[in-house]
């Protein structure tokens, strides 16, 4: 019950402080997507109130918030403003892993002056070669959300080397972004206020300490959350990103029916049944996703907590409903986009934003219908392997 009290506590705290950052998200929205990164005065605000330390381990200033804790945070953050739930998400999420699975010696230089703000991919599209304390890693990565306010970059490497009978060894590491080249890539009509550009390194030296193995490091600090392995921990944010862009269509298009005047009979949008039914369909279906995607995420926190790893079956279900929520959210948005009618196409409109962040999500590595593919064969009663899905500690 305490633990419910205080994860309850917790999140009433958070949300008041999205309530706080909302206005000036909202304020911002167009500037930030003029400027294809997140404005200034978006990070921050949400730097004051403590939102990038959402999911960071408390054992380094970060707030300890769990998966069912974050989705609702990333909710609401997305409600408000997509890039800025969208930055939010990322900023937050390598914070919490820099935090909970770098040694010591990194831990306390990162942390050293409060809450960093920090981007990187993490799929292993650079090389590491070991040379004498650390490694250096030269590469290119993609989709750095959130890199132009960053601090840290904390992305993923393969190891360079000789491999017997088995996968690549990865690892995961921190740089400060001074020593990384930050390339003008994000030309996108898409999530463009997320400011996710490309990023590269040549020949960076990276000490040991602040390094870790990828994708299974072991939990050092922080609570059960990090037990989870990687595509189980990002899961809440997906969903929780998804579910504010889809509420927030659904509540403009229900605003502006009322006086949206159809030219053809000159009625207006909601008082047309078909509309109304139509509306009405989508709340529900929106609403299952929801419930569907809490289920999942309570069972992935209430596995981590006892210990136990996710079983085929689990990471069947995780899959497949973070893919199956990010499309109904799309096509959720997508209705109200159309129901919106000419003046829905009109750049910094609540719709067009909208349409076009969620479709950026439903692009994400993490919602692909492969998803689907997995949890057929998990039925079917194969058991695919995937080094994301490993139990931590087993890389």
């Amino acid at each position: 019950m305490t633990t419910i009290r205080t994860r309850t506590d917790l999140e009433a705290r958070l949300l008041a402080s999205v309530a706080r950052v909302r206005p000036i998200a909202e304020a911002h929205a167009d500037a930030s997507n003029e400027a294809a990164t997140l404005h200034p005065a978006v990070v921050e605000v949400m730097k004051q109130e403590g939102l990038f330390a959402l999911a960071a381990p408390r054992e380094v200033g970060g707030q300890g918030a769990d998966g069912r804790t974050q989705l609702v945070v990333y909710e609401a953050m997305a409600h408000a403003d997509p890039s800025a739930g969208w930055a939010l998400m990322i900023g937050a999420i390598m914070n919490g892993m820099m935090g909970a699975y770098l040694p010591e010696a990194a831990a306390r230089v990162i942390f050293a002056e409060g809450m960093p703000t920090s981007a990187g991919l993490q799929v292993p599209t650079g090389k590491a070669r070991r040379v004498p304390g650390g490694f250096e890693v030269t590469g290119r990565w993609a989709f750095g959300s959130g890199i132009r306010h960053a601090s840290w970059v904390y992305t993923a490497a393969v190891i360079e080397g000789p491999v017997e009978g088995g996968p690549p060894a990865f690892l995961q590491f921190a740089v400060p972004v001074k020593r990384v080249t930050i390339e003008d890539t994000w030309n996108t009509a898409f999530l463009r206020g997320s400011g996710s550009n490309h990023y590269r390194m040549e020949a960076v030296f990276v000490e040991e300490a602040f390094t870790c193995p990828y994708p299974a490091a072991p939990r050092r600090r922080g609570g059960a959350y990090f037990e989870l392995p990687f595509i189980a921990m990002v899961t809440p944010g997906h969903i929780g990103f998804a579910l504010g862009v889809a509420r927030r269509a659904l509540e403009e298009i229900t605003a502006i029916a009322p006086r949206r005047i159809k030219a053809w009979h000159g009625e207006a949008l909601a008082a047309q049944s078909s509309f109304r039914v139509e509306l009405g369909r989508r709340r529900a279906a929106l609403d299952a996703a929801c419930a569907l995607a809490r289920e999942v995420v309570e069972m992935s926190m209430q596995k981590a907590e006892a210990g136990a790893p996710l079983s085929p079956e689990d990471w069947a279900s995780v899959r497949a409903a973070t893919t199956y929520t990010t499309e109904v959210a799309a096509e959720v948005t997508s209705f109200a986009f159309r129901a919106g009618g000419s003046s829905a196409i009109y750049a910094g409109t609540v719709l067009e934003r909208c349409f076009r962040d969620i479709h950026a999500a439903a692009q994400h590595i993490a919602a692909t219908d492969d998803a689907y593919d997995y949890a057929a064969r998990v039925r079917m009663g194969e058991t695919p392997s995937n080094p994301l899905l490993l139990p931590r500690g087993l890389a």
